[in-house]
Order: structure tokens, then sequence, then C-alpha cells
């Protein structure tokens, strides 16, 4: 594989995953909307969620996963918003599927668990990429892209945590 057609692949990862990014990152600044969970424990007496996952915050992520797709296809030149909506639900499910995991281990919210924090939406908007469009893209690109969104999610929580948008630095 060429230099150029890795870099197209590249490409085509960011132009994918850039909305599931954004959905990510966009539910930090929606506050005082009700839990997903609506305060529910399963049978290990832990709730489902926690507070940290907001009917809010979901709508605000796909919203701003659904602008930047808008972005996208004027600048690429076709409608993105499908992809775009699809990578942005996929994103959020796998961010809630995380905090789903961190809560049967036994963690609260805001606790550390590398890899799952900065990959839960990365690998969730692939899974729904593919599952809902079939979309498949270059796995060496995913992996490089997986390598820079950890040290980005790191960054930006980092900021996020500083601009006390976050009250942990992960």
């Amino acid at each position: 594989m060429g230099l150029v057609l890795f870099a197209y692949e590249i490409l085509s990862v960011f132009l994918y995953i850039l909305p599931a990014m954004v959905a990510n990152g966009t539910p930090v600044v929606i506050h005082g909307l009700p839990p997903m969970d609506m305060g529910k424990k399963l049978n290990d007496g832990r709730r489902v969620f926690g507070d940290g996952k907001t009917w809010g915050g979901f709508i605000a992520g796909i919203a701003g996963g659904l602008i930047i797709g808008g972005i996208e296809s004027l600048f690429i030149g076709r409608n993105f918003l499908l992809p775009s909506f699809i990578s942005s639900i996929g994103a959020l499910v796998g961010d809630l599927l995380a905090s789903f995991i961190k809560r049967r281990m036994g963690l609260k919210r805001g606790e550390s668990a590398p890899i799952l924090d900065q990959l839960d939406f990365y690998v969730g908007s692939l899974a729904f990429l593919y599952a809902f469009l079939g979309i498949r893209l270059n796995v060496y690109a995913i992996i490089l892209f997986a390598l820079l969104i950890y040290g980005l999610h790191r960054t930006t929580n980092y900021i996020a945590y500083k601009l006390k948008l976050k009250s942990v630095p992960w």
C-alpha cells in the first residue's frame, strides 16, 4: 500500500470519527438534566450508568455530531449526515456501555479505567458504522487513529478538568 493511499485511509477514518469525537465531548457542557438510568440500580446494588449519563447530554452529543457532519458535507461535497448520525450514536452507546462496565466493576463516577475511558466511544462508533452502514475502514488506519485518539482524549479531558467542566482529569 502506497503512502498516498494510506494517508487517504487515515483521512477516511478521521471523517467518519470526527462526529463521534464531537458527540463524545459535547455532553460535558449540559448540566442538570435527568440521568438516563433514572437512578435505577441493578441486583448488584449499583446504578446502571450513574448521574454522568443524562438524556440532555445524549441529545446534545447527537446534535454536535450532526453539526460536524453538516460541515463535513459542505467540505467533501456529499451528504454526510447519516454516517455522522450513526457514528455519533455509536460513540454515545459505546460510552454508555463503558459506564455500565465500570459500575459493574465497582468503579464510581470519575474513577479511572485506562483504555476503556479513552476508546469506548471510538469502538462504539466503528461498530455502529460497520453494523448499520457496512462501512469498513483500513485496520492499520484504525489502529493508528486509536493511538492518536488515546493521546488526544487524555489531553482534552485534562483541559476540560482545568476549565472545571470535568471533576477529574481523565
